[in-house]
């Protein structure tokens, strides 16, 4: 039987933490993370040890909506926050639902709020005690702090154009812009601190010298509240505009974290401040917002310590110092080697019979440029590549940059780290058009592939997808990308792209316009060469002996069908996708799983090419049907079944923003779609009709993509046919 979490902490006098922290990466703490194990050690009275989330321990876990990133062990929740997806940061068609471990694995003494609760509870006992373990500062930390700002500005860390100590929102972001007559009485804060317990401190007094706050990150307005700050939540939804009422509702556009704590506070709606984040503030109507509103919560956070997991000793200063220079504050490591934490888990079994010692923190890194702090050493010896057009990968091998640092990092195995779409446990079948990925850079390298992960601190190349807004990390090699401007490298529940901290950026090719519009509106430079590699598969794979064997191709979108396996069928609540028995030897539903193998991958463009016509939900269906010369049109999921010629330049036409990319890259000005919403029956006639009238052949000249290709090409942009040796894609882990 597992000893108690008690009994632990009794052994071995400390306590076994998971939470955010920081890493050796990192040169800074971010405030709200760290308070986790400050507020474990301020009431447990014991030091704290951070293990990783992923263990076989016994552990505990305390501030942070991270609930979700614990599996193994069990887990001692006290006051944490969860998302409902097992995988938040993955696009929305990717994302896994969380689903909580097996009864007994968390053990629920107080979550951030009711969702939380519900989404970690699993059928297991709910306490119903909500709050946030930062409620309980006052009761250890409560000192007479003169104010200096007449408001205090709380900026999430995604809304932030650097991780510097001073609060810098992007540049687009004009709602945080103060007119100099008010620049001495309004404070912008950053989340982002130096190293160290007294900087923690030091935030905290950056806080309390504001008489009131607005904050667009959860802690921000608990700590203002805990010390009876009057406060708003800052939200960046653009209507309504000003004060106004902000509705409680899990499922709807708000941060969770947020919608959580209220109504962890017992509240189904509560008063914010709406302001769009591209638009200037008016911050007088903002602080008499505030006065207006806000009102004491009337918490009574005794509870949490209440319902403290193991036996609670309180911290008290001594000798008229404060809790800060307490021996088990100050010697509270924030900055862990990661790797080192896993692997002396590992070592213990996952256990704490016999606890690792504790791991003294890497020296912070100096402030340095990304790529500088990031970018892979340089190998000891030149490597000999058996290939003639590609020479040796040393340090000294003279090969222009960028090439050379992709070539670099392979000092013991010539393969490109590329980041993509690839498989999963989960997901065991390839997706065409993300899995093409690594066969077409393979192919045109002449080396193989090997995945990277889309936030690994290392240097690598992205290409097929729109996964360049899922990329932070290391030295990145964009080429053929596809970026979504709505989407969050940083914090996945903020809307809006951002240039994510610890990331060198060189983009040698995007798929569109529109991509680059996003990077370059975050300080990214971006030339103007514009294309999707999958638009090269003729040249592998000519295709000249399919048969055709069916009038019309309907491409399904992954998020379209009942499931992900091979043989997955439309879901039965999509009825324009009923093929009547007239149509059952001319229409062929094509669903975009295949085996994640080469021959799988072919085998699923020939069931494409077998159509004499395509209509598509899926981008890179029409990719391949447009570069197979293909008659094709996208299929869009609203309107009564008419076909549109939709204006590519026209934001007020609805179009996916993956075709307005593509398309517009490859210098088309209009679309052609046939618009059906996908819950009336289809006139397949009349599409087959408007696909053959209205199609034509897209011209695009492929030749500055492949030569902005980041590597050694083993292809020439001039011939038409290309090999794809099976000794290189064969060895491919898709």
């Amino acid at each position: 039987m597992a000893p108690t979490l008690d009994a632990i902490v009794r052994a071995q006098g400390e306590v076994p933490l998971g939470w955010a922290g920081s890493t050796t990466l990192m040169d800074y703490l971010n405030f709200e993370d760290a308070l986790s194990p400050i507020m474990t050690a301020l009431v447990g009275g014991v030091p704290v040890r951070r293990v990783p989330a992923r263990s076989q321990s016994v552990r505990m876990a305390a501030i942070g909506a991270i609930g979700h990133t614990f599996e193994g062990g069990q887990v001692h929740v006290w006051g944490t926050g969860c998302s409902p997806w097992k995988n938040p940061s993955a696009s929305p068609d990717r994302r896994v639902a969380f689903e909580a471990p097996a009864h007994g694995a968390m053990v629920l003494h107080a979550t951030s709020g009711p969702v939380a609760e519900k989404l970690m509870a699993n059928g297991g006992p709910r306490p119903g005690l909500y709050g946030d373990p930062a409620w309980l500062l006052p009761q250890f930390y409560r000192p007479q702090v003169a104010k200096k700002w007449k408001l205090g500005v709380i900026l999430h860390v995604s809304e932030l154009a650097d991780r510097s100590f001073e609060a810098r929102p992007l540049s687009a972001f004009q709602r945080y812009q103060i007119p100099d007559e008010l620049k001495d009485h309004i404070h912008l804060i950053t989340t982002v601190t130096p190293l160290g317990v007294s900087s923690i401190q030091a935030k905290l007094d950056e806080i309390l010298a504001c008489e009131r706050i607005v904050s667009m990150t959860m802690h921000g307005l608990v700590v203002a509240e805990a010390y009876g700050i009057p406060n708003l939540y800052f939200s960046p939804l653009s209507e309504p505009r000003g004060l106004g009422r902000l509705e409680l509702d899990p499922n709807g556009p708000s941060d969770l974290r947020i919608v959580d704590f209220y109504l962890g506070l017992g509240r189904r709606q509560t008063a914010a401040y709406f302001q769009d984040r591209g638009l200037a503030t008016d911050w007088h109507a903002v602080m008499e917002a505030v006065d207006r509103t806000w009102e004491p919560s009337g918490f009574a956070a005794d509870r949490l310590i209440d319902a403290f997991p193991f036996k609670p000793s309180p911290i008290k200063p001594r000798g008229g110092r404060t809790v800060w220079q307490h021996p088990v504050i100050k010697g509270l490591v924030l900055q862990h080697d990661v790797a080192q934490l896993q692997q002396q888990d590992r070592e213990a079994g996952g256990g704490f019979a016999a606890a690792p010692a504790r791991a003294a923190p890497s020296p912070a890194p100096a402030r340095a440029e990304p790529s500088a702090m990031l970018a892979p050493a340089k190998p000891r010896e030149a490597v000999e590549v058996r290939r003639t057009d590609i020479p040796p990968a040393g340090p000294d091998a003279g090969v222009p940059e960028p090439l050379a640092t992709l070539l670099r990092m392979n000092a013991d195995r010539i393969s490109i780290p590329l980041s993509w779409a690839a498989t999963t446990r989960e997901s065991p079948h390839a997706n065409l058009g993300d899995t093409l990925s690594a066969l077409i850079v393979a192919g045109m390298a002449g080396v193989p592939v090997r995945r990277a992960g889309f936030d690994q601190p290392i240097e690598r190349m992205v290409g097929v997808g729109t996964i360049g807004h899922n990329q932070r990390n290391g030295v990145l090699h964009f080429w053929g990308t596809g970026v979504d401007a709505e989407r969050n490298p940083v914090d996945p529940l903020v809307h809006g792209y951002v240039r994510p901290a610890n990331t060198e950026f060189n983009i040698h090719a995007l798929r569109g316009p529109n991509s680059a519009r996003t990077l370059r509106a975050a300080g990214i430079e971006v030339p103007d060469i514009f294309g999707d590699p999958v638009w090269m598969l003729p040249r592998f794979w000519p295709m000249r002996d399919v048969d055709k064997t069916h009038d019309l191709g309907v491409i399904l979108h992954i998020t379209e069908l009942d499931g992900r396996e091979l043989d997955s069928q439309v879901k039965a609540s999509l009825i324009r996708y009923a093929v009547p028995d007239a149509f059952k030897d001319r229409i062929r539903l094509i669903n975009t799983h295949c085996p994640p193998t080469p021959e799988g991958m072919k085998a699923k463009v020939a069931e494409i090419v077998s159509c004499r016509a395509i209509v598509s939900t899926s981008l890179h269906g029409l990719v391949i049907a447009e570069t197979y010369g293909i008659p094709c049109a996208w299929f869009a999921t609203y309107g009564d079944g008419e076909g549109r010629m939709l204006d590519l330049g026209n934001h007020e036409h609805q179009i996916d923003h993956r075709m307005r990319d593509f398309y517009s890259g490859a210098g088309r000005t209009t679309l052609s779609s046939y618009c059906l919403d996908r819950s009336k029956p289809t006139d397949w006639n009349a599409v087959l009709s408007w696909v053959y009238g209205k199609w034509r052949p897209l011209t695009y000249d492929d030749r500055p993509l492949i030569r902005a290709f980041p590597m050694p090409l083993a292809v020439s942009p001039d011939d038409s046919s290309w090999p794809l040796p099976a000794a290189i894609v064969d060895r491919i882990d898709y």
